[in-house]
């Protein structure tokens, strides 16, 4: 049933922000707001279900304001959100780090390594903030496996203590050991590890450039890759795109395919380096949005790729910078809100009480509505904020065509696995 033949009820309409795919049978529908999805078996199905389409805001009144009614949910949610504890810590355990990629957004930092005493400052300030609740914790660096100490203790005070958590990482990968997947699993609780990609082996060995070159670093981090999936550990491979290295891209993802291809554990994604002189000028722009899709279709083809595009709620936030739940502690035990800056725009600190609220004010300061926001159809699933280091004002064309095609993919792929699971 094609979105032309919905048919138009008296006083009501479809709601804009609702995504529709035809089936075999009818047709799926999507709202980006409240992540509903229904099927629709066809123009009577859908009479029959009217008023609980209603009552879902699938359809709406033809005066509907769409937008108030996001940003009304939105500034409730927000409200909410600050009788909240803190139970999100991203932890430096170093600024130092055992690669030397070109592209690194922390180049010309200061580094800092974490010492034990703050280990444990920190471990006793999670008690603290965190009231009963379970936390999660996201190791961070750096890179955080070059000092695994500190990671050890914060887990032992917390784990003595009889508090709950769980843990993810950010990580090159390299410094992985039997020993040290095994501890991550036992002790660390870690549940996900993100690991980067910069191409094929001689891409990935010139852009990483590790200290100590051995030469073998491309075939440990593979190896270490396919250890934590078998341990049950979750591996996000992230390919670091450029115009540089995607056709050699596009070459490691066979190289991925032949791997890890059917592995629940492991997925890969694909993510752009931005540069500022691209942001700027239209052809480049577009010439990257054609290479960026192209990798990630064939991701998609491979079975590599992990469509998360279907939302099951109204997204309220931006990142962990604009979510009062979630912090960010240097190795010296400063506080700040986005891993982008860890020596500046900084708030606070563990050994002080209050933190500073106008500096925290700027990170929940969006972008305004462009008139092409007020007929988007995933305005619910966006925000951006203006201290974003690597968000712009505003999407481009490609970028919101390629997440509305995302969303229509996994509504298709769901409604499959349900038509299998029938049969």
């Amino acid at each position: 049933m094609s979105k032309d033949a919905i048919p138009f009820i008296k006083d009501f309409r479809l709601n804009k922000f609702v995504i529709q795919v035809d089936t075999q049978d009818g047709c799926l529908l999507y709202n980006t707001a409240t992540g509903s999805i229904v099927a629709l078996d066809g123009e009577d199905d859908l009479y029959d279900s009217f008023e609980k389409l209603k009552e879902m805001k699938d359809y709406v009144p033809s005066a509907f304001d769409e937008i108030s009614w996001v940003n009304e949910l939105r500034a409730i949610r927000r409200t909410n959100s600050l009788k909240q504890v803190i139970t999100g810590f991203t932890i430096l355990t170093t600024t130092d780090c055992n690669a030397r990629c070109f592209y690194c957004y922390e180049k010309g930092q200061a580094q800092k390594t974490m010492t034990d005493n703050t280990a444990r400052d920190i471990a006793n300030y999670i008690l603290s903030v965190s009231s009963d609740s379970s936390v999660n914790l996201r190791w961070f660096g750096g890179e955080p496996l070059y000092n695994q100490r500190v990671i050890d203790l914060i887990c032992n005070v917390l784990t003595e203590k009889g508090k709950k958590y769980e843990s993810t990482m950010i990580s090159n990968g390299l410094l992985f050991t039997d020993a040290t997947i095994q501890k991550a699993k036992e002790l660390w609780k870690l549940k996900s590890v993100q690991i980067s990609l910069d191409g094929t082996k001689d891409i990935y060995q010139k852009a990483k450039a590790y200290k100590d070159l051995k030469g073998d670093e491309f075939d440990r981090v593979i190896n270490s890759i396919k250890k934590l999936g078998d341990a049950g550990i979750r591996v996000s491979i992230r390919l670091n795109q450029s115009f540089y290295n995607t056709d050699d891209l596009l070459d490691l993802v066979d190289f991925l395919s032949m791997n890890f291809r059917g592995s629940k554990q492991i997925l890969v994604y694909n993510s752009w380096l931005y540069e500022e002189n691209e942001l700027e000028d239209p052809l480049l722009e577009e010439a990257k949005y054609q290479q960026y899709i192209q990798l990630q279709n064939k991701l998609i083809d491979c079975g590599l790729f992990k469509n998360n595009s279907l939302k099951k709620r109204l997204r309220y936030y931006h990142c962990m910078a604009d979510n009062d739940s979630s912090i960010l502690v240097t190795p010296d035990g400063k506080i700040g809100l986005c891993e982008h800056y860890t020596d500046q725009h900084l708030v606070g600190s563990i050994y002080e009480t209050s933190c500073d609220d106008i500096e925290m004010a700027k990170w929940k300061e969006p972008y305004p509505i462009t008139p092409k926001c007020l007929e988007c159809p995933i305005y619910p699933q966006c925000i951006r904020i203006k201290m974003c280091p690597v968000e712009r004002e505003h999407c481009s064309l490609a970028e919101c065509e390629n997440k509305i095609d995302l969303i229509k993919i996994a509504l298709l792929q769901k409604y499959e696995s349900a038509q299998n699971e029938q049969d």
